[in-house]
C-alpha cells in the first residue's frame, strides 16, 4: 500500500472532500499523511517585476500570504485529528504550489490534489496546478473531484482506460495498491484498430495477465467510439458505476508550457469520478 501520502492543503477545491480521502487511505494502510500548503508569493515576484517597463513597482508584502498558509495548515492539523489519522504531519513551503508538490513528490508514493485548485499563482499563464501536476510529478496523482456527494475511498469498482503507452503502463503500476483491494476492475480499450501493433492480437489481454499476476481479476471491454476518448472514458466509467478511473496523463511542451493532450484535458475537466494519472 502507500505507505506515503502527500495531499495539497490549499482551501480551494473541495478541501473537505479531498481530505477525507486522504485520512481513510491513510488510515487503512497505515500512511503517513503530509498537507502541504505554499505562500505563492515569491513566484507574484515574476508577474509583477516581469511586467514593469518603466517605473518601478511599489513593495508588496507577501506576509499575508505567508499567513493564511499557515491558517490552512492548523486547519489540516485539527481535521486530522478530528479524523483519527495516526500519523501526519504539515508542510509550509514559500514557494508556488508546483515547486513544493513536485519537489516533495520525490519522497512519497501518491499525490493527491483537487479537480481544479486555483491558488498557485505562478500557474496563472500556463496551466492549472492538476493538470500541471499530472505532468511532471514523479509519483502517480489521484485528483478528487469537485461536489457534494458522499465522500468514499476510490478503488471499489476501477476502470482503466488502457492504450498500451508507457504513460498508462506507469498509470496502472501506480493504483496497483488501489487495485488489489477492488471488487471489480474493467479494462477497457477504446479504438483498438488504431493502435494495433501496440497492442497485441488481444488488445487488453495483457494487462489483464500482468494483473493476475498480482491477484487482481480484470475484465477486458473492447469498443469503437467516435466520441473524443477522454469523453467516452468519462461515460462509460460512470454507466458501469466505477469509483476511479486510471488513465496515462500526457501533453507536449510548446513555448516552455506544457499543453495537456484532449484526452487528459477531458478526464481532468469532465470527470465526475476520482482519477488516478500516471506520466
Amino acid at each position: 500500500m502507500y505507505k506515503t501520502i502527500l495531499m495539497y492543503a490549499d482551501q480551494f477545491s473541495g478541501f473537505e472532500r479531498r481530505l477525507q480521502v486522504a485520512a481513510a487511505l491513510a488510515s487503512e494502510a497505515d500512511s503517513h499523511l503530509i498537507g502541504t500548503v505554499a505562500s505563492g508569493g515569491p513566484q507574484l515576484d515574476y508577474l509583477v517585476y516581469g511586467a514593469v517597463t518603466l517605473a518601478p513597482p511599489p513593495p508588496i508584502d507577501y506576509e499575508p500570504l505567508r499567513e493564511a498558509a499557515r491558517e490552512q495548515l492548523a486547519r489540516f492539523d485539527e481535521r486530522c485529528r478530528q479524523l483519527g489519522v495516526a500519523s501526519y504531519e504539515t508542510r509550509f513551503q514559500d514557494s508556488s504550489a508546483a515547486d513544493a508538490l513536485i519537489l516533495q513528490s520525490l519522497y512519497c508514493d501518491l499525490v493527491i490534489t483537487g479537480q481544479s485548485d486555483l491558488s498557485d499563482r505562478s500557474l496563472i499563464w500556463s496551466t492549472r496546478l492538476p493538470a500541471y501536476l499530472a505532468l511532471h510529478s514523479a509519483r502517480p496523482l489521484l485528483v478528487i473531484p469537485d461536489g457534494d456527494g458522499p465522500v468514499t475511498i476510490p478503488g471499489r469498482s476501477v476502470v482503466i482506460g488502457w492504450n498500451a503507452t508507457a504513460e498508462a503502463s506507469r498509470a496502472v503500476a501506480g493504483a496497483l495498491p488501489l487495485l488489489v483491494r477492488a471488487q471489480r476492475v474493467q479494462i477497457i480499450v477504446l479504438n483498438p484498430r488504431q493502435h494495433y501493433g501496440q497492442h497485441g492480437q488481444e488488445p487488453g489481454a495483457d494487462l489483464a495477465t500482468y494483473l493476475a499476476r498480482h491477484g487482481v481479476r480484470a475484465e477486458v471491454s473492447r469498443s469503437e467510439t467516435s466520441e473524443e476518448c477522454g469523453t467516452a472514458l468519462c461515460r462509460l466509467a460512470q454507466d458501469s458505476g466505477a469509483d476511479l478511473i486510471v488513465a496515462g496523463a500526457f501533453g507536449r511542451s510548446r513555448f516552455q508550457e506544457w499543453v495537456l493532450g484532449g484526452t487528459t484535458h477531458s478526464l481532468l475537466s469532465q470527470s465526475r469520478l476520482p482519477v488516478l494519472l500516471g506520466h
